[in-house]
């Protein structure tokens, strides 16, 4: 009988959907993510998010190649790529989807796997729809080149990027609309 994962199934996805859900509308809220031991949270995240409709990248091979039939997106440049799966040890060496004045929505969604979103060197303060005055966090493992390209990809909004961070086992959102200020 074949063993799937639990980041495999309805119920699991499930409760990581209302997590990304969470994390999205209260930008700063670090979200605890279900997944496997031994396997990134950025895969059940991806399992969360994708299915056949939609494009992956992967510039930097991030993913097992056993996990890629199971997401089934098809592969894209980080260019075209609907979803990016990044190392956010490494500033971007690309240029994502901002989407169009008709259809904002045609964005890029960015996965930047990082350190720590508990602790770490770069401390970051945010503002926006979704955070009760301000957020602070610090994060270990986010190059700070990923925040000052963040803020050319949304200085026209409702152009944009959403950035979700993951470390080994939660997720923070950094949507489009959030202003973030490195402290």
């Amino acid at each position: 009988m074949l063993e799937v994962s639990a980041i495999w199934t309805a119920q699991v996805q499930q409760q990581n959907y209302r997590a990304l859900l969470d994390a999205i509308s209260h930008p700063g809220w670090v979200k605890s993510i279900l997944h496997q031991a031994g396997s990134p949270a950025s895969t059940a995240v991806l399992a969360t998010l994708l299915d056949a409709e939609v494009s992956l990248a992967d510039p930097e091979g991030l993913l097992e190649a056993a996990d890629w039939p199971l997401l089934q997106a098809s592969t894209a440049a980080p260019e075209e790529a609907d979803y990016i799966l990044c190392m956010g040890s490494k500033a971007a060496q690309f240029q994502p989807r901002l989407g169009s004045l008709p259809s904002p929505e045609q964005s890029a969604t960015l996965i930047i796997c990082v350190d720590s979103l508990h602790e770490g060197e770069l401390k970051i303060s945010l503002e926006g729809p979704g955070v009760n005055g301000n957020a602070d966090c610090a994060i270990a493992g986010l190059h700070p080149d990923w925040l000052s390209q963040r803020e050319d990809w949304v200085c026209g909004y409702p152009l944009g990027v959403d950035l979700l961070l993951v470390d080994d086992s939660a997720v923070l959102a950094l949507p489009r609309t959030t202003r973030v200020e490195v402290v």
